[in-house]
């Protein structure tokens, strides 16, 4: 692609990171690949400078030296010299998930990186789909972390395990109200908190807008959640 191709690398795109491998890596991974992109263009002719050399008089039986000038390539760019053109690339992350996580992220290069701004700030909602085992806690919350306590699980129900969701989906619907900054007795509030177009208008950490029970198989569970942040 070479120069021209940087001139219009600007944009916003997604791209997959599957479990197990962390946001970082996946961005030094994308910035890796648009470099070769970006190095493989063909590169501008080599400048030729000229330089006297020193070579037999043409014609001369006595071997008499002399001085020619003569036009020669400059190596002063050439890629074994210099090295790749370009070495790297600001790209900007719309959001990180762990290591563990897998799911879509947003990345941003060139003028993109600042309508990573411009998403942050109309506060879109994220989705997630959380698998949960019942009967075990680890250190980090994560399938490979340290086991920390066990326990029985067979009280735990559907029907319990949804009341709990309701009670913290509840909470998280109030806080959602107090950041939003928005006046509760106004026709304009009620008219977005039954659209569900509240959203907080300062930073605040993150809240659950929705939560509910996909399946239901003990130990195992799968609840599906969007979140404001």
């Amino acid at each position: 692609m070479g120069l021209a191709g940087l001139a219009r690398l600007h944009g916003l795109f997604a791209a997959y990171k599957p479990p197990g491998l962390k946001w970082k890596h996946l961005r030094d991974t994308v910035e890796l690949q648009l470099l070769k992109g970006l190095n493989a263009g063909k590169r501008p002719a080599s400048e030729h400078r000229v330089r006297f050399l020193l070579g037999p008089v043409e014609g001369s039986e006595e071997k008499e030296l002399t001085l020619t000038a003569t036009s020669v390539p400059s190596l002063i760019d050439h890629p074994l010299v210099r090295g790749p053109a370009f070495t790297s690339l600001k790209i900007g992350m719309g959001h990180r998930l762990d290591a563990q996580a897998s799911g879509v992220l947003v990345l941003g290069v060139g003028r993109g990186r600042r309508l990573l701004t411009d998403m942050y700030n109309a506060h879109l909602t994220k989705d997630y789909t959380v698998h949960g085992l019942l009967g075990k806690a680890t250190d980090d919350f994560c399938e490979d972390g340290r086991l920390v306590e066990k326990t029985t699980y067979d009280h735990v129900t559907r029907e319990k395990l949804e009341r709990i969701l309701a009670l913290i989906q509840g909470s998280h619907q109030k806080a959602l109200v107090m950041y939003s900054n928005v006046d509760l007795q106004t026709q304009e509030a009620y008219e977005m908190a039954v659209s569900g177009e509240i959203r907080p208008m300062n930073k605040s950490p993150m809240l659950i807008t929705g939560i509910r029970c996909l399946q239901f198989a003990p130990p195992e569970f799968l609840l599906d959640e969007e979140t404001e942040a």
